[in-house]
């Protein structure tokens, strides 16, 4: 259980917070690691911070680049690019993990060779890391032929606590850069060819702050117009397609209400209302 494995930071705006993230990667038991950070442009000392804790420390192989902000998808791929692993995962720049996360995901890809990529559970931390939530996947669908639960919100993929193989890129092809919602993507192009393999168990912390793009205002905002064109990209059922826009849109209305955000009410419910009743999705 020896395989390489590669750890991707797509580094951006997060001084206070990419130590303890870096540190919980160092920390991991899992002995065979390397790390990759890209500091995409950031505009406060997150490169400087990043590049002395990894400096300090003398465990794992590593290399952090600056360069000028290229977004989050073109990141990744040149992390992609640069990568010597058999598996990889990305963690977010503010988030940490559980110091046997790796160890396990791993045990558990080697063990099952059917299986693409394994996930787990999350705890939700706020800007202080004090847990207050979690990411549960438990109770839904978190395994097997994952396509269709990911589109009608049935089940799916627990971003920050995944590890997949490398080997699925020459099959699916890397990260598309036209899109802000990168995993949602990348998830249903996997899904669609791969079985997904599930650790019940919380391994990673996922941290909610004011910058977040998963925040209600940026979802309301980037969420219809990129999930539309995602799902319109990899979904060829027509049936399917409509179903799993008219639960996105529901989805967006009921946020916009929670939120009362009236403006974005009265659009996504008009959306919802043409697709279902005129089939103009």
């Amino acid at each position: 259980m020896n395989k390489l494995v590669t750890v991707g930071i797509a580094l951006y705006n997060h001084e206070n917070y990419i130590k303890e993230c870096i540190e919980s990667i160092v920390n991991q038991t899992y002995d065979n690691l390397e790390i990759i950070v890209i500091d995409d442009g950031s505009k406060d000392q997150s490169y400087a911070v990043a590049k002395s804790v990894l400096e300090v420390q003398n465990r794992r192989p590593y290399q952090i680049i600056t360069r000028p902000n290229q977004g989050m998808c073109n990141t990744l791929n040149e992390i992609i690019d640069l990568l010597s692993g058999k598996y990889i995962s990305f963690i977010g720049s503010d988030d940490f993990w559980h110091p046997e996360k790796i160890a396990k995901q791993v045990e558990y890809l080697e063990a099952h060779p059917e299986v693409a990529l394994v996930h787990s559970n999350s705890y939700v931390v706020d800007g202080e890391s004090k847990i207050y939530s979690e990411l549960n996947f438990s109770g839904k669908k978190n395994s097997g032929k994952l396509f269709e639960a990911i589109l009608t919100g049935k089940g799916g993929i627990n971003t920050p606590s995944h590890l997949y193989r490398t080997s699925v890129y020459s099959t699916i092809g890397k990260y598309d850069p036209q899109f802000r919602f990168e995993d949602t993507d990348f998830w249903l192009r996997l899904s669609k060819v791969y079985d997904v393999g599930f650790i019940d168990e919380k391994l990673s912390y996922y941290r909610i702050h004011t910058s977040n793009l998963s925040k209600d205002d940026n979802l309301l905002k980037f969420y219809n117009d990129e999930i539309v064109n995602i799902y319109k990209k990899n979904v060829d059922d027509p049936v399917l397609l409509k179903r799993s826009l008219l639960r996105m849109y529901r989805k967006s209305y009921l946020r916009a209400l929670r939120s009362l955000k009236f403006g974005y009410f009265i659009k996504y419910a008009g959306r919802y209302l043409v697709c279902r009743y005129f089939g103009k999705c």
